[in-house]
Order: C-alpha cells, then sequence, then structure tokens
C-alpha cells in the first residue's frame, strides 16, 4: 500500500468537480424539454396514409369530389353502413387502434343529424370539385351544410386531403366537423340542453380574461403557464372544483392546482401536440364524449387518467377544465409523487425560476446531493480501503495489495455514483430527464469500473517490474506491448459496455467483429504465429536478452526479441533475425545458462613412454584438479583411455565452475599451461598424429619360450572342464 499524496488527491478531487459540475449541466440539456414549461414543441410527425386504422375502403366508398363525398355518405348511412361510412371521416386526431370505433360511432351520429335536419344529396353540387380540375384542386375545404338549431350555429365541412403514399386526393368530413357530431347529436337529436347545469367554480368568481379554456390544449397550456409562473390562484380557474364547498374553492382550489402541477411535473410528461385543439376536443370512447384523456398516472397497481372534460354555455361558449375525479384524485397523486411539506411550503421562487428545464429547488438538490456524495464517496472510500489494507496485510500473497492500490480511486468514484443514482429520485426530475440521469449514473458506475481495470493494468505491470526486473528481460520487454493490448482490450469492453446501456446491439456488433476477425486471422497468418511465438518465449522464458543461444544452426547474443521475431548477433557480428514462431516450435540452446563449463580434453602421449612416467603424469594432474578451487570436485576423472594410432591416449574430464565463457577461457589455458608442464617434468612430450615405417629385419621368434607357452596352455585345457572354456585361467602356483 502506497500513500497518495496530496497533489495527487487534489488531482483526483478537481477532476470529479469537473465531471459534477459537466453532469449538472449537461443533464437537463440531454432530456428533452417540457412542453408545459414555455418551451417550442417538436411538431409530431405526420402518418403517412388516409386513416391507417380503417385499413383499404370498400368499392362504395367513392370520395374524389365533395359531391361524391356527401352522397356517398348519405347513401352508407341510409344503408347503415357505418363502419363503411367511417371513411369517409377526417379521423387523423384519433389513434390508428381506436378509428374502427370511433370512426362507426361518429358516422352514426352525424347521419342521425343530418337526417333530423333533412340534408339532401344533391346540396353539393358535383361542379364544387371534379378530378383533373385546377380550380377544384385549389379550394382546400367547402361548407356543405349550415344549420342553426337549439342555439347552435354548425357547419358540416368537407375538407382535401392528400394520401402521399398512392397519390389519392380524397374529400373528407373535416375533424371540427368530426368532434362536433356528438355533441349535436346529444342536443339535436336526443334532446339534451346545451346550457351548463350550474355555474362553474362559483366560488372563484368570474374568471379573469386571461383564463383561456375554449380548447383542451389551450386550457392545459394555460394552466401550466399559470403554475410555472406561480400563480396558483389563477391556474385554480382550471379545475372543476364542484365537489368542493364554494368557500373553500379559493383556499382549496389554489392547493389542488399547485398540488396537481408538481404530482404532473415529477410524474408524467405531457406533450401539447398530442392534445386536441379542437373546441369539441377529439372523440374518445373511455372517457365519453364530454370528456379529453391527457395522460394517465400510475401509482402502484392503480391507475388514475388524466381528463378534461368539456362544458358549453350559449353565452361564454366551449369550456374545458380539469375533470372532478381527475381533481379528486389530486391528494392521492401527490401523496405519492409529490414534495410532501416542501412542495406545499417552500417560497414559489423555487418553483417559478427555472433554467434548462430544471427549478431552482432542483438545482439546489442536485447541487447538494453533489456534494453530499463526493464527501461521502471519499470519507466511505478511505475506510473501506483501510479496512481492506488490514485484511491483505494478513495474506502472504502480493496480488491483493496490487488489486487494492488499483480500487483505492475508482471505488470513490463508483461510490460517489451509486449516491447520486439514490438521490436523483427525490429531485422531482420528469420522466424523460430521470431516463437520462439513469443513462448517465449507469455510464458513470461503467466508467469507475474501466478506471479501475486500467489502474490494475499498471498495478500488474509494476508488481512485474519488482519482482522480475533482473530474472525476466525478454518479459519485461513485453510488457509496454501486453500493456498497450491489455488497455486496448479494457477499453473495448467499456465502450461495448456503454453501447449497450445506450439501448445498441452489443451482439450485433460482437457478431460483426468476429466475423472481421476469422478474416484477418486467414489474412494475417504467419503474423499471428510470430505474435503467438513472442506470447511462448515471454511465457516459457527459454533465454534472456544477453544470452549466447543456439537455434538451429544459428548461434549468437540475443539482442532483441520483437512481436515478429527474434535478432541474434552472431560471432562473426553479422545479425541474425529468426522469426518468433520457428523460435518457439525449434530447438533452443541455451549456452548461457550454464553453471559449469565442461573440461575434457584428451592427451596423446608419443609411445616411447614408460609406465612409470604414464602413472606419475595421471596423479600429478588429478592433484592439479584437486588443488584448483575453480575445479567442481566432483565427477573429475583423470584416465589412461586407450592405445591410439599415434599416440598413447589420457583423458582428462572435470567442469570448470563458472557462467562466463570467456573466464572458463581463462581459467582453462591456466590448466592446459599447468599440464604442459607436468608433461615436462615427466620426461614426456605429446605425440604428433604420424605414422613410423620400419625397414629393419624383424628379430627372430624365441623358440624355448614359445614350446613354454604351449605347454602351460596344454595343461590349463586339461585341467578345466570343457564347460568352463569361458572361465578365466588359473594362475601358476
Amino acid at each position: 500500500m502506497h500513500p497518495v499524496s496530496p497533489r495527487h488527491g487534489l488531482s483526483r478531487a478537481l477532476v470529479r468537480l469537473l465531471i459534477a459540475s459537466t453532469l449538472v449541466v449537461g443533464l437537463p440539456l440531454l432530456g428533452p424539454r417540457a412542453e408545459a414549461a414555455g418551451a417550442s414543441p417538436t411538431p409530431p410527425t405526420p402518418e403517412v396514409g388516409i386513416n391507417l386504422g380503417l385499413g383499404v375502403p370498400p368499392p362504395a366508398v367513392v370520395r374524389s369530389t365533395p359531391a361524391t363525398t356527401w352522397q356517398v355518405l348519405l347513401a352508407l348511412g341510409r344503408e347503415d353502413r357505418f363502419d363503411a361510412a367511417a371513411h369517409l371521416l377526417d379521423l387523423g386526431e384519433v389513434p390508428a387502434a381506436k378509428q374502427r370505433v370511433v370512426g362507426a360511432a361518429v358516422a352514426e351520429k352525424l347521419y342521425a343529424v343530418l337526417h333530423h335536419l333533412g340534408a339532401r344529396p344533391n346540396s353539393v353540387a358535383a361542379a364544387e370539385g371534379q378530378p383533373g380540375d385546377t380550380a377544384a384542386e385549389a379550394v382546400e375545404a367547402i361548407a356543405a351544410f349550415r344549420f342553426e338549431r337549439s342555439g347552435i350555429v354548425g357547419i358540416v365541412w368537407l375538407r382535401q386531403v392528400l394520401d402521399s403514399s398512392t397519390g389519392e386526393r380524397a374529400w373528407l368530413v373535416a375533424p371540427q366537423t368530426v368532434a362536433a357530431a356528438p355533441f349535436w347529436y346529444r342536443v339535436i337529436v336526443v334532446g339534451e340542453k346545451p346550457v351548463a347545469a350550474e355555474p362553474l367554480n362559483r366560488g372563484l368568481g368570474v374568471a379573469p380574461q386571461d383564463v383561456q379554456r375554449g380548447t383542451p390544449r389551450a386550457a392545459l397550456a394555460g394552466y401550466f403557464a399559470a403554475c410555472n409562473q406561480g400563480r396558483f390562484a389563477l391556474a385554480a380557474h382550471y379545475l372543476d372544483l364542484g365537489d368542493v364547498p364554494a368557500a373553500e374553492q379559493r383556499r382549496q382550489g389554489a392547493v389542488l392546482a399547485r398540488r396537481l402541477h408538481l404530482a404532473l411535473l415529477r410524474s408524467v410528461w405531457i406533450e401539447l401536440d398530442n392534445v386536441s385543439d379542437n373546441p369539441l376536443g377529439s372523440p374518445e370512447v373511455e372517457v365519453g364524449e364530454e370528456g379529453e384523456r391527457v395522460t394517465e398516472v400510475r401509482v402502484n397497481r392503480h391507475v388514475f387518467p388524466i381528463v378534461l372534460e368539456h362544458r358549453w354555455d350559449a353565452e361564454i361558449g366551449h369550456q374545458w377544465t380539469f375533470s372532478r375525479p381527475t381533481v379528486a384524485a389530486v391528494n392521492r397523486l401527490y401523496a405519492a409523487n409529490g414534495y410532501g411539506w416542501l412542495g406545499d411550503h417552500l417560497p414559489l421562487v423555487f418553483f417559478v425560476f427555472n433554467f434548462a428545464g430544471l427549478q431552482l429547488w432542483q438545482w439546489l438538490a442536485v447541487i447538494a446531493a453533489l456534494a453530499v456524495g463526493w464527501v461521502f464517496s471519499r470519507v466511505m472510500g478511505r475506510w473501506l480501503v483501510a479496512l481492506a489494507g488490514k485484511l491483505t496485510r494478513r495474506t502472504s500473497v502480493a496480488w491483493d495489495d496490487v488489486a487494492l492500490t488499483a480500487i483505492n480511486g475508482p471505488v470513490g468514484f463508483v461510490l460517489w455514483a451509486s449516491v447520486l443514482a439514490l438521490l436523483a429520485p427525490w429531485f422531482g426530475l420528469s420522466p424523460s430527464a430521470r431516463e437520462v440521469a439513469k443513462l448517465l449514473w449507469k455510464l458513470l458506475i461503467l466508467f469507475g469500473f474501466g478506471w479501475f481495470l486500467l489502474r490494475l493494468v499498471d498495478g500488474v505491470v509494476a508488481h512485474l517490474r519488482r519482482q522480475d526486473g533482473e530474472q525476466n528481460q525478454v518479459g519485461l520487454g513485453f510488457l509496454p506491448v501486453m500493456t498497450r493490448f491489455a488497455k486496448a482490450f479494457f477499453a473495448v469492453l467499456i465502450v461495448l459496455g456503454a453501447l449497450d446501456v445506450f439501448g445498441l446491439n452489443v451482439m450485433g456488433v460482437l457478431a460483426g467483429l468476429g466475423i472481421g476477425g476469422i478474416a484477418l486471422a486467414f489474412a494475417a497468418q504467419k503474423t499471428l504465429e510470430n505474435v503467438f511465438g513472442a506470447a511462448s518465449i515471454a511465457g516459457d522464458r527459454p533465454f534472456q536478452v544477453g544470452d549466447f543461444v543456439a537455434i538451429g544452426q544459428d548461434q549468437g547474443t540475443v539482442e532483441d526479441v520483437g512481436l515478429r521475431s527474434t535478432r541474434l548477433r552472431t560471432l562473426s557480428r553479422t545479425v541474425v533475425t529468426i522469426p518468433n514462431g520457428l523460435v518457439a516450435a525449434g530447438r533452443v540452446e541455451n549456452l548461457s545458462a550454464r553453471e559449469r563449463f565442461l573440461y575434457n580434453p584428451t592427451l596423446g602421449l608419443v609411445y616411447g613412454t614408460t609406465a612409470s612416467q604414464l602413472r606419475f603424469l595421471i596423479d600429478e594432474i588429478a592433484l592439479l584438479l584437486t588443488s584448483n578451487q575453480r575445479v567442481w570436485q566432483e565427477n573429475k576423472r583423470v584416465r589412461f583411455r586407450a592405445f591410439g594410432q599415434s599416440a598413447l591416449e589420457v583423458e582428462v574430464q572435470c567442469w570448470i565452475i563458472t557462467s562466463e565463457f570467456n573466464e572458463f577461457l581463462a581459467i582453462a589455458e591456466e590448466i592446459n599451461f599447468a599440464i604442459m608442464e607436468l608433461v615436462e617434468r615427466a620426461g614426456t612430450s605429446f605425440a604428433f598424429p604420424s605414422r613410423t615405417i620400419y625397414t629393419a629385419q624383424d628379430a627372430a621368434i624365441d623358440l624355448e619360450r614359445a614350446a613354454a607357452a604351449g605347454s602351460d596352455v596344454e595343461r590349463r585345457r586339461s585341467e578345466t572342464p570343457p564347460a568352463d572354456v569361458d572361465a578365466p585361467p588359473r594362475r601358476r602356483p
């Protein structure tokens, strides 16, 4: 364990604060801006096609001109084919999954209204629009039918719609007429009174002129604008407080408006472009004809729909407010998704001031969480490292110390990110901002883990340098390359992990890399063989840089071991480059690895040397080897080995204790000189390889001694049984 210097600690702290500042500023900017906060919404992408949820229109549906659309609509209504008549309505504001049900219901009610009012098929002239007529194509909408009944002035509009996928120009009943048809049906056909049953929010008084509730979108935008300005008393006019006593509507209305705003701000994200801007809303099935479903909030297992409700008065027109069931659920929604006491009592400035999509109190909470997380990570990180250090000091291995040193910085970073992830749900971030925050926390933890791996590589390299600094020069030579390779490998893993966090298909990327790797392996087969050979040399360590080795037929001093080849400096001072694949697969003889050298000369003495001279010389050479401290005393020998062709051969065998070749040569030279002096003292000399030819007549055989030898042989044979002919002869008594 090595203590971290104050300078390093300060640098790490500065890096952390820099990253934190980036997160604080970048997190809100990465998420989509709040529509309710007043930012300009991104227009939705229009669907390609006309009424995609209805499918292909039947042959009876002809809508090429206003006249044909009007006539077919009335004809299909008389036949009760409202499923087919739905193809003549512009249902662009209705989700595709609900167009069949909603379209048939609206078509039935619209036909009932037209039939009740006595609409005629020929009320729309055919000349008002003909295919290919440039003047007709310039008309985008026409009023097909006008009426005034029960205080309602209504117009049935037909609008020209272009199908960009097929190029068809179709005349359809306009969306405003589709939205008004259920209302007309209730007033004209059913006979409901179009006047509101009771005044709206009597306890609040007359609504100010800046309260705009004419359409669902206008009401929702006005409510959020009032809340963002801190004018919750004004925002209360957008709530239906019919279930609240009139005397309590002012006080409770402001509280409910504030709580609903905070609960929605924390739980869901509402896009105003998805809300109808028609005075009569868009036709829906689930919430009834007078409702407009804005969104829904899930609390545990319960789902609370947020619904705007329509009211109509002949004097003030259309009015949209949050429905009574929605207002009744506000306190429960706030208890689950609100801010408790803080949301009710903090000054409005904390909620009114907005920057980059976050309110003032959220900025303060984020900054406080960053500071608390940073302090906690440093204190807890040091405590955990100190505790782990006590455990690692009790072990005999050194690798746990290396891992502990590597984790000393990243553990604090991971703890810091974890604290921020735990506190983020309490910041009241919007759902989209929470998703961005969750993404960033994952990336931070992934970054901390990657930082640990990179530090671990550096720690392992430093440990290997301390441990094998003298024994494995080849391995140390590979350390820079292996370090870069390991760091690149871990960096790729971290990048792949980050791609997975972003939701990309990592398995597809890996599959592509695998196919590319196979092709690369075939193309670079020899290169990879040499690279793996280099790894084998580094792991097996058959030699070191500076050793004198024999590789195959080449001998020399190892000068360098690279990723592709090994270079030898031969005795003739040339450089031989041998591929590492051949080195790893071939025979390598390390001559520098000897701890002693064999000294094994054979002395050739002239044949004139007597037995006494030879014994004297052998004894003196043996005494010479015994007295030399550089000679290994085990298994040394001096023997009269053989009668050579031209000399009496004496073998000398011993080992010189040294690992340096030059030192061996010097010691062998001293022994050689000493042996020469002993040969001179013995009165003999070394023999030269030669052959002597005698021209003198050979001496006559001694017949007396030959006869005696023959008699001795006969006697021995007679005394020895035939089966023992191979037994050694007996000596003469």
